[in-house]
């Protein structure tokens, strides 16, 4: 498997990840019955829960644009050396948010997300030349 394909199976398995930390969190806070229930109230939970709940909807908005520039490259036959290390970098970045996101450093999260902006471009740069 391509590097560009490694990092956005990468992406894809933490979607996973970033899925389930904001229901576990309230399992964690409530019990197993409300996590298996309809879910119609929400348990009190810390700070953090509410921006993983932010991380996650974020990852989702970007994994789409991501993963079809990836691949637009792969079938194209652009994916070279340079798209390899743009994706590592995507992947790392968008992790990295997510995790300064819900660790509430602010800064640190921004940086991230233009990194991994940046290195998107890069693709798509890639792909017009």
């Amino acid at each position: 498997m391509t590097l560009d394909l490694t990092a956005l199976s990468i992406l894809a398995l933490w979607s996973v990840a970033i899925n389930h930390t904001p229901a576990i969190a309230r399992v964690f806070r409530s019990n197993v019955a409300w996590g298996m229930g309809n879910r119609e109230t929400s348990p009190d939970v810390p700070l953090w829960v509410e921006r993983a709940d932010r991380a996650q909807r974020n990852h989702h908005d970007n994994l789409a644009a991501i993963a079809t520039i990836i691949l637009i490259a792969q079938i194209t036959g652009k994916a070279d050396s340079i798209v390899g290390i743009a994706s590592v970098v995507i992947a790392i970045g968008r992790i990295l948010h997510s995790l300064t996101y819900i660790l509430g450093i602010i800064g640190l999260r921004s940086l991230m997300y233009f990194i991994a902006l940046g290195a998107l471009l890069v693709i798509v740069w890639r792909l017009f030349t």
